[in-house]
């Protein structure tokens, strides 16, 4: 397919473009920054309608993040999440694009992942209760994808992402613990959502790190992480210790993420775990590890 990835300078970006390629796609990556790629700001309809036309999907990256909170007022929010999504779905329904993979965002259960006796157990049956203005336009821009494959036929895949940001080494891979997600992965469920075909012409899937945490542990991790994580993977705490870290200062997640529905409908399968990470950290090989640049981590941070 001809596939439009906006956003396309970052993080997404960077990982899903040669993915797609590789799996025999020809992409197009648009960027509000330029660079690279051709510019286009998602807010602007006219930008927008002409970068859509021509193509057979379109991957919507582009967005005001989590990170974004404390430097990006609501009303921006707004107009790049909510406004910009619009009119991705609008040139969509002019130019007959009948499919769209919209990456949306973990954030939009909120209160459902904050953990009361123990960590959460956030499944995308799990009530959207989102805390913020992030959270909630992601959760307007799933509805929007609602109303467009039931009135235009426009086939959404929405991927609500965990955590891959740029962090530290130490903590992306503890990060996988809780929600965090490697950008191989991530890569994998853009490629997969491209040609799904969701019953009803849309369906919504967690995407994250696959850990073996079940029901009976979420109490159990949020009184005392280590004891757990030293069950599943033994050595943890004395590698840690090797390495000047301290796991409870790492451990600072809420919630347990199942990803079984991406796996079974899918074909979501993990590759980079909190296992891999592991082994990346004894040998200390940072080269697969995408933020590998960033200071080592230090206790306390």
């Amino acid at each position: 397919m001809n596939v439009l990835l906006t956003g396309a300078g970052g993080n997404l970006g960077r990982v899903a473009i040669p993915e797609l390629e590789a799996a025999g796609h020809t992409v197009r990556g648009v960027d509000a920054r330029g660079g690279s790629f051709d510019e286009l700001d998602v807010r602007e309809a006219d930008e927008v309608r002409r970068a859509v036309a021509e193509t057979d999907a379109v991957v919507h990256a582009a967005a005001l993040h989590g990170i974004h909170l404390q430097d990006a007022s609501p009303h921006e929010y707004w107009q790049t999440n909510v406004t910009g999504t619009f009119n991705v779905y609008e040139a969509a329904r002019e130019s007959g694009v009948r499919r769209v993979v919209l990456c949306s965002s973990m954030a939009v259960y909120g209160e459902s992942a904050k953990r009361r006796d123990g960590w959460a157990v956030v499944t995308e049956e799990s009530p959207t209760l989102p805390t913020d203005v992030y959270g909630l336009s992601k959760l307007l821009c799933e509805q929007m994808a609602r109303h467009y494959a039931r009135t235009a036929g426009i086939t959404t895949v929405s991927l609500r992402l965990g955590m891959f940001v740029p962090e530290t080494f130490e903590r992306y891979g503890f990060r996988l613990l809780f929600g965090g997600v490697d950008d191989r992965d991530v890569a994998q469920a853009v490629r997969l959502a491209t040609t799904h075909e969701p019953p009803g012409g849309f369906d919504v899937f967690d995407v994250m790190a696959d850990t073996p945490f079940g029901d009976a542990e979420a109490v159990e991790l949020g009184h005392d992480p280590g004891v757990v994580i030293e069950r599943h993977w033994p050595g943890t705490a004395d590698l840690a210790a090797e390495r000047g870290a301290d796991v409870e200062e790492l451990v600072w997640g809420w919630a347990i993420w199942p990803v079984e529905k991406a796996k079974r409908v899918l074909a979501y399968a993990a590759k980079y775990g909190f296992g891999e990470f592991l082994d990346a950290w004894r040998r200390d090989d940072r080269a697969h590890y995408p933020f590998a640049g960033l200071p080592q981590w230090r206790p306390g941070r």
